[in-house]
């Protein structure tokens, strides 16, 4: 299993169970989220998964390539926006990794 697909199904049991501790093994200490929505510092990032997202469910995860240094993935997802009105979508994210974590991830909404 790629370590990409890894992280996001933890991610997505960290936005069940809204508890982001197993998260963060997958993360640095500098990780930073780039997506369209906001960006979020890696304390600001786990507080979120903690709380449950928005609420979020991710799956169908689809590895598009994976090495040592980056990971791009498409996926699934189940959301709401600020109003509380569904907003399902189909994203792409793009991990950045240092020694075997990711540091930055760039999350793209594929469709609308």
């Amino acid at each position: 299993m790629s370590l990409g697909t890894e992280f996001l199904q933890t991610l997505s049991a960290g936005f069940s169970s809204k508890d982001s501790s197993g998260v963060e093994k997958f993360i640095t200490d500098d990780f930073e989220c780039i997506a369209t929505f906001r960006n979020m510092s890696r304390q600001v990032y786990l507080d979120w998964v903690g709380s449950g997202g928005s609420p979020t469910t991710i799956s169908d995860f689809e590895p598009i390539y994976e090495n040592d240094e980056v990971a791009v993935i498409y996926h699934n997802i189940d959301t709401h926006d600020l109003a509380g009105n569904a907003r399902p979508g189909r994203l792409m994210c793009c991990g950045s990794k240092r020694d075997g974590k990711f540091y930055v991830w760039r999350v793209a909404r594929a469709s609308e």
